[in-house]
């Protein structure tokens, strides 16, 4: 892999995009878009990711293709799904995804969520003695 990108936002949505964009980019976090499922595999061919926040509904699939699809990938990214019902969440962690984020978004509760999936992946990711490159400094 050529690198490590903070966070993998898959979308085909601008709105999410630009507002996750713009709050993590303040913190110089690396972030890269993918619009669909497939665009985002293919991203994770060549880099890896430290977290994946994607939309319950894709383009090509649902959360639930994304889950699969990243947990089988090693060193596959943790999943934040962005929902409207917060009772998802316990879905989410049975089918091994890290947390959900519910609409209206709150700056407080992503950063929080993702900053905390950022740091179990970088755990497990160097706990693997890869000595692959970090992330930048969160």
């Amino acid at each position: 892999p050529s690198g490590i990108t903070d966070i993998l936002i898959v979308s085909s949505n601008t709105t999410p995009v630009l507002y996750l964009s713009g709050l993590f980019q303040r913190n110089r976090w690396k972030i890269h878009r993918s619009r669909s499922l497939e665009d985002a595999v293919e991203f994770l061919q060549q880099h890896k990711a430290a977290v994946a926040i994607c939309e319950e509904t894709l383009p090509d699939g649902t959360w639930r293709d994304a889950a699969r699809t990243l947990n089988s990938l090693p060193n596959g990214p943790m999943l934040v799904v962005i929902g409207s019902d917060r009772a998802l969440s316990h879905e989410v962690l049975d089918s091994g995804g890290f947390d959900v984020l519910t609409r209206p978004l709150r700056e407080a509760e992503v950063t929080w969520t993702v900053a905390s999936a950022w740091h179990q992946w970088m755990k497990r990711f160097q706990g693997q003695e890869t000595g692959g490159t970090r992330c930048s400094d969160a």
